[in-house]
């Protein structure tokens, strides 16, 4: 074997080994919630030290060589700032932080729930069987045929938990939103918020514009009463929604889109239908 093969080989390996152990990070994260590391050093106020954290955290000091190790693995996976002797927070720490507006701790503890792994881990036998019937898809297999709002009306915990987190997600979409792309409504009456949850960008686009008349469109265990988006969407001078391109869980992306896309039919003079591909 030539040097340069044996040098590609190694290089290969590594990336092979990096994914078979890319779990540890994920529980790195999981840990520092469950502990909430991100709430302690942001709120010191100032770098926190190892031995600092640990007895804010109330950790045995035997065990702080242990937290070390996970603060700088922490860091260097860009949640905190390792300084020589101490560690402050950054700007993706915030979203681990309990009281955050934009807290993103839900969506990450669900997207680790069995419920949400389970698909995955069932995958493989899942493509290897011919297609049982329309709806057939990954999650709905793992999950004896239920979709994922079906799973949320049954299992009170995961609906919990996808309501708290769309939420949190929500609240800074609706600020980037206005503030980057605000001057498009600008002139608009009447706007129906398609999958808008409980309302968090109609609220703003009221307040931001007084002069829009908002309509919600959701879900019935999200919002009540609500209309059925898949049977008609009423007229309005624009339509807005989010296409997740995201195609993990129990609806074809095709079939949205199309649906979606002759909302068009239903705004009224100029049509400003928006589609945002947000994850």
């Amino acid at each position: 074997m030539d040097s340069k093969t044996a040098i590609q080989l190694l290089e290969a390996q590594r990336q092979v080994w990096d994914h078979s152990f890319a779990y540890i990070k994920t529980m790195a994260v999981q840990s520092a919630m469950e502990l909430d590391i991100p709430g302690v050093v942001q709120s010191h106020g100032k770098p926190i030290t190892v031995r600092e954290l640990g007895s804010a955290l109330k950790i045995a000091p035997a065990r702080t060589p242990f937290l070390a190790r996970l603060m700088r693995m922490l860091a260097h996976m860009g949640y905190f700032v390792e300084n020589p002797t101490s560690y402050s927070a950054t700007l993706m720490c915030g979203f681990l932080v309990k009281d955050s507006p934009f807290n993103a701790a839900t969506w990450f503890l669900l997207a680790n729930d069995p419920i949400a792994v389970d698909p995955w881990r069932s995958f493989g036998a899942w493509i290897r069987q011919p297609p049982a019937a329309a709806g057939d898809f990954p999650f709905t297999h793992a999950h004896n045929g239920k979709k994922l709002y079906e799973v949320c009306r049954d299992v009170p915990r995961i609906a919990k938990m996808m309501n708290e987190g769309i939420g949190r997600d929500i609240w800074l979409f609706s600020k980037a939103l206005l503030a980057k792309c605000g001057s498009h409504f600008n002139g608009l009456k009447s706007i129906v918020d398609v999958g808008g949850h409980t309302g968090t960008i109609s609220e703003d686009l009221a307040e931001a514009f007084p002069g829009i008349h908002c309509t919600v469109f959701d879900l019935a265990q999200v919002v009540s009463p609500a209309g059925d988006v898949f049977q008609e969407i009423p007229p309005a001078d624009a339509v807005f929604l989010k296409v997740s391109s995201s195609r993990s869980y129990d609806t074809p992306s095709h079939n949205m889109k199309s649906h979606f896309f002759s909302s068009f039919n239903a705004c009224s003079g100029y049509c400003a239908t928006g589609a945002t591909n947000h994850v």
